[in-house]
This record gives structure tokens, sequence and C-alpha cells, in this order.
């Protein structure tokens, strides 16, 4: 293990036990400072510390104001990093000394540090109208949005130069996906300024024994999850995957391979409309009984004339395009539907698919998906999203929520559940011959 110095107001060095790794992390000055990898590498309890180490360090010195601990969904603080920061508060007698801890709160008895806990879903907006923010640590970050990054990265932004200060941001987090949008923006593309490392259990001087034998069993019980959950490698699937058994089938089956696109048969879209967030669209031929899926497309942050030109670009003929019903909303700029702006554009034959419940959507999905052969080069993410689109997982009961889990896999999941509800021909006559639309560019 290693030790990191802290100077205290009356220059005396106080020192504090980190996992040898995380030490270069903390060391200097940094925008960013992060961590990735398993479960037990003690790097949630690192940051706790460290982030009460920093308030100290900047309390003690005069400057004053907010430590941020966010994730992207908290309902409750029992779903947050409250307790983790108290426990690594106690564990240093200097820091429990300067902090004054309640059953829903931590401030400096100084008044100069005051720890504020929120959901970036639900507060990004009043994030951005907080002032002096001095940290924001996200923690459990795998399943930020883009839409949550894009706002709050410009709004931690404070900076003393008389006293040397200015304002971080802390990312911490298991991986799950190279699609993630924090892995995009943090391991794809390294970002400025920024000291990130991996950590896994092996990398924690303090691993118990009861994690060990969790860890031993795992690999022996649950060897497809194994790398996942210990050695910091993406998930395959996700446990409480919906669509799990559906994909394993269409894989064994030789139903995920190469599909052209069969240039006699019109094309249908299924849409899912991202607002401030990923819009998907999934490409698909209904030929016979069988549903080639034939291309995917998913971005963010892009208005519709974007999407259209998509859709141009690709150069398929299109029978029909299948919304989701907040398709009828009125952008409050043009005071327009998206219908409206759609037709537009060229995008005609639109189909609403109806309001459904989740759970009876998902099984329209799994009664499709046993008849639908996908490319594996163009659909790539959508195969990889329908494998992890799992029910949300709650670690405090340690069981399955009932409901689907909002993660990176979610707009490709509800592209295909739209298309398994919305789809006119699919769900009136499965003999019906296709449409085609030869008029605009759609």
């Amino acid at each position: 293990m290693s030790k990191v110095a802290v100077v205290e107001k009356e220059v005396v060095k106080q020192e504090i036990e980190l996992p040898p790794k995380l030490v270069p992390v903390f060391e200097g000055e940094a925008r960013i400072r992060a961590s990735y990898g398993s479960r037990g590498s003690g790097k949630t309890r690192s940051f706790a510390l460290m982030s009460a180490v920093f308030g100290y360090r900047w309390g003690s010195t005069g400057v004053s104001g907010t430590i941020l601990c966010g994730r992207e969904f908290m309902n409750s603080l029992t779903e947050s990093s409250l307790e983790e920061i108290k426990a690594a508060i106690r564990s240093i007698p200097w820091l429990e000394d300067y902090y004054e801890i309640g059953d829903k709160y931590i401030r400096s008895h100084d008044g100069n540090i005051t720890y504020t806990f929120a959901g970036l879903r639900r507060s990004l907006d009043s994030i951005k109208s907080k002032s002096r923010i001095l940290l924001a640590w996200v923690d459990e970050a795998e399943n930020v949005s883009g839409r949550a990054w894009d706002v709050l990265l410009p709004s931690i932004r404070e900076e003393d130069k008389s006293v040397g200060f200015s304002s971080e941001v802390w990312v911490t987090w298991n991986p799950e996906s190279k699609y993630s949008a924090t892995h995009e923006r943090f391991r794809a593309t390294f970002p400025s300024n920024c000291k990130i490392v991996q950590l896994n259990y092996t990398d924690n001087p303090w691993f118990p024994k009861v994690l060990d034998d969790q860890r031993i069993e795992d690999r022996e019980k649950r060897p497809d999850m194994y790398e996942h959950i210990w050695e910091g490698g993406f998930l395959v699937y996700s446990e409480g995957s919906y669509y799990i058994s559906e994909m394993r089938r269409a894989k064994d089956e030789d139903r995920i391979g190469k599909v052209r696109y069969d240039r006699a048969k019109g094309v249908v879209t299924s849409w899912d409309l991202g607002i401030g967030d990923s819009t998907s669209i999934v490409f698909s031929q209904f030929i016979g009984t069988e549903i080639h899926v034939i291309d995917y497309y998913e971005a963010s942050g892009a208005g519709l004339e974007h999407y259209a030109k998509v859709l141009q670009d690709k150069g398929y003929v299109y029978d029909q395009h299948v919304f989701p019903h907040d398709v009828r909303v009125r952008e409050l700029g043009t005071g327009k539907s998206r219908i409206e702006t759609l037709e537009s554009l060229g995008i005609r034959d639109i189909e609403i698919a109806p309001s459904l419940l989740i759970d009876d959507g998902i099984q329209k999905v799994r009664e499709m998906l046993d008849k639908c052969f996908f490319d594996e080069t163009k659909c790539e993410k959508l195969i990889d999203a329908l494998l992890n689109y799992s029910r949300d997982w709650d670690d405090n009961g340690k069981t399955w929520r009932m409901r689907p889990r909002h993660d990176w896999s979610s707009h490709a999941a509800d592209s295909m559940r739209y298309l398994a509800i919305g789809y006119t021909p699919y769900n009136e006559s499965w003999d019906k011959p296709i449409r085609r639309n030869l008029q605009g560019i759609v």
C-alpha cells in the first residue's frame, strides 16, 4: 500500500493510505481524475476518502463551495455515496474533527465545505445553476448519458488563481460496454488534463476474504460473467437480460451473419426518438416469414434534419417508418409537431406505435426475434444492445426490479420494441405484401 501526504493548517504532515495504483491519480494538478475496474478494487472508498481530503485542503485555506456527488439515477440518499463518505471520514481522526456529520448531510465546521448529492438524470438544470462547485464526483458512471456529460463538464468551472484553486471532475465506474457514453468520453477518446487508471481487486491491498470467497465461487459457477465482475472487462451479456435466450438461439441457428439488402423489397424503419439523448433507427425488411434486420444507426445531439439525410444517404427504398407516440409532440421553437417536421423533410408513410405496457412490448419483441436475421457488421451495436438490455438491479435489496434498466442499450431495444408493436403488416397479417413508397426521398 502507498501513502499520500496531506498538509494541515499547522503545516503538520498527515498521511493516508491508498492502493498504490491510485496515488498518481491524486498527485499534482488535474481537471479530471478517474478510475474504472472490477468489483472489490477499493476505488469507491478511495475516492470517497480523497473527496474529504481535498475538501479539507480547500476549506482550510479559505476556499469555500460545494462537493457534488452525483449518479445517473438517485431516488433517495440511500442510493448515493453518502454512507461511503461518512465511513471514510470517520476512519481518519483529523477528518472527523474537521467535518460535521448528520443523518442526511456532511459539512465542515468552518462552513467552507458542503456536500450535496444528486441524480444527474433529473437534476441537470439545477446543477447548471449551482454556483461554486469545487468538485463533482460521479460514481457508478457507466450509465451516465452523453447529454449529462455535455451539461456537467462545462458547469464545473470554478477557479481562484490567488490560492491556486481550480475545480475538478472525478469519475468512477465498473465498465460494461464499449458503447457507453462514459467509455467513449474517458477511455476511447482520452480527455486533456486527465489522470485515469484501471483498478481491479488485485490492486486492493485490503481485499477482504469474504469477497475473495465470492470471487472464487463466481469463477466456478458464473464463468461467462467472471471477467466483467472481477477483471474489469466488458459485459458479453447482462444478467437479467430480456432477450438472451432469443439472441443465443439466433446465433446458434446462424441467423447472425451477412444479411443483404433486397432491392425488390421495401425497408421499414423503426425509431426511438431521443429528447436530449440518443436517437436510434433499425432498418428491416419483411421477406416471407422472415425479418431481415439489415442496418442500424444511432446518434445523439442531432436534429431531425440529420436523420433525414442519413436515410437518404443509405440509398434504401422505404416502405414505412414506425415512431413512438411522442412523435406527435410539438416543438416549442417552431410550434410544429415532429410529424410535420419529418414530412417536410420527405419522410412519409409514418406509423405511430400504439401505447402498450413495456412488458407487453418486450413479449412482442421476444416473439419477433425468432424470425429475425441480423447483419453482423452493420447491426453490431444493436446485437450487443439486445444481449444487454436487462431488468434494473436493486443493489440494496439484491434483486431484479420489474422495470428495465435505462442505459446505453435502451435506445436500440426500444427501436425493436416499436417495430414489434407498430409495423402494421406484421401485426395485421403476416402474409400481407409490403407497400413501397416511391415519393420523395423515402
